[in-house]
């Protein structure tokens, strides 16, 4: 997806938000009297800068308290900076924090209008979107019920419902489908990337690094306020999970191993999809193993309660540290979902294993037919151990060779 215009949607210069963090209720009205201070001051964003173009979307990722919601609040003028200059040209529509401008009193039907005025639509606007808000939230007669009865999932469609369909020029989307069902998050995950492929602007702070990877052109990584990098989101995803994975190897206590799985036999899911089987073939017992060089083949089968429903198979290689060396998936470019069958039986060929010694693990995943959403996910522990009469540092053996110069 590429940026329909090189003028800025949002910019940020020097951005910093600060927070004053009282000892108690009473420490405020002290502070007020006395002239003393009587509190402390935390910064959430410090001195952020950031530009997006209009039509392109930008992912904001980083660990819990890095200041991704303060500055979505910001761009979405919910909150105001304390120093530092936003520039956001475009009408917002913003999915905050759950239930955030929703009165509970009041019904969805309500709710919706009062939200669809607060967006700048007319009287005859929202009369004339009602419906079809109404209708894609799938909220049915709920619809006129108080928002305080409302399952969380139910607040969500709602207001993305309401969000989507005001013809917004920037979305701003704040991990909010994380609390709605697979169904749900699939339908709305179309939309965004609809979204952002007619030119509009997206900002959307999610976990899902897989997910933000396949829509978001750039990534914002945001650690303790500041900027940790900006930039092409593939880049910047991967500096983030090295340093997930270094937080992690710091923090790891005495390794504890677990048993690993028997013959690849997957549980059930709660989806529409279901991973059932997933074996190495040509390599009999429980932990198969190969030499550099082989051919290595997995059989993964699949259910699914549509056999219409297209479908597309995925695979992670990954270290014992977590890292993942490689990936497959059957989304490629002319390459058609699987469709047609309530079971599929299908292989993973890897025709020259290049890894060097060492045990793998292995992800596999039912995803749809963009490669967006998630269906069913299953880990293999030990999938691959490769054995070999030396040992090479590093995952992958690259031919190579010595001459005098």
């Amino acid at each position: 997806m590429t940026a329909h215009s090189d003028l800025a949607a949002v910019a940020a210069h020097e951005l910093t938000k600060d927070y004053r963090l009282y000892p108690g209720p009473g420490a405020r009205l002290l502070e007020w009297v006395t002239r003393r201070p009587r509190h402390l001051v935390h910064r959430a964003l410090d001195r952020v800068e950031f530009r997006q173009r209009r039509g392109e979307g930008i992912a904001v990722i980083g660990e819990n308290g890095a200041g991704k919601s303060t500055l979505l609040k910001l761009v979405a003028g919910v909150s105001r900076p304390t120093s530092g200059r936003l520039e956001v040209n475009g009408r917002i529509s913003a999915i905050l924090e759950l239930g955030s401008g929703f009165h509970p009193e009041f019904t969805g039907r309500q709710n919706l209008r009062l939200n669809a005025a607060l967006l700048g639509l007319t009287e005859a606007e929202i009369r004339a979107r009602e419906p079809a808000i109404a209708a894609w939230s799938e909220l049915g007669d709920f619809i006129d019920r108080p928002v305080r009865e409302y399952s969380s999932g139910m607040v969500v469609r709602l207001g993305f419902s309401i969000a989507t369909q005001v013809d917004p020029e920037i979305l701003i989307v704040d991990e909010a489908l994380s609390v709605g069902d697979g169904y749900f998050q699939k339908k709305s995950m179309d939309r965004m990337v609809a979204f952002v492929e007619s030119g509009g602007t997206l900002l959307f702070c999610s976990h899902a690094l897989y997910l933000i990877s396949a829509f978001c052109e750039r990534a914002l990584w945001l650690r303790h306020g500041k900027v940790a990098a900006f930039g092409a989101t593939g880049e910047v995803v991967r500096e983030y999970e090295s340093y997930l994975l270094a937080r992690q190897r710091d923090a790891a206590a005495p390794a504890h191993e677990s048993e690993p799985p028997a013959a690849g036999v997957a549980g059930d899911a709660l989806g529409p999809a279901r991973l059932r089987t997933m074996r190495a073939l040509d390599r009999p017992g429980e932990r198969p193993s190969w030499r550099p060089g082989e051919a290595v083949r997995f059989e993964v089968v699949f259910e699914t309660d549509d056999p219409e429903r297209p479908i597309h198979v995925g695979a992670l290689l990954e270290s014992e540290e977590g890292t993942v060396v490689a990936s497959f998936g059957s989304n490629l470019p002319g390459v058609p979902p699987f469709a047609g069958r309530a079971r599929h039986e299908v292989i993973l060929e890897i025709p020259a294993l290049p890894l060097v010694k060492g045990s793998y693990n292995m992800t596999f995943l039912l995803l749809d037919e963009r490669g967006l959403h998630v269906y069913d996910r299953r880990y293999l522990r030990h999938a691959i151990l490769v054995e070999s009469g030396h040992f090479d540092s590093g995952f992958v053996h690259i031919p190579y060779r010595w001459t005098v110069a």
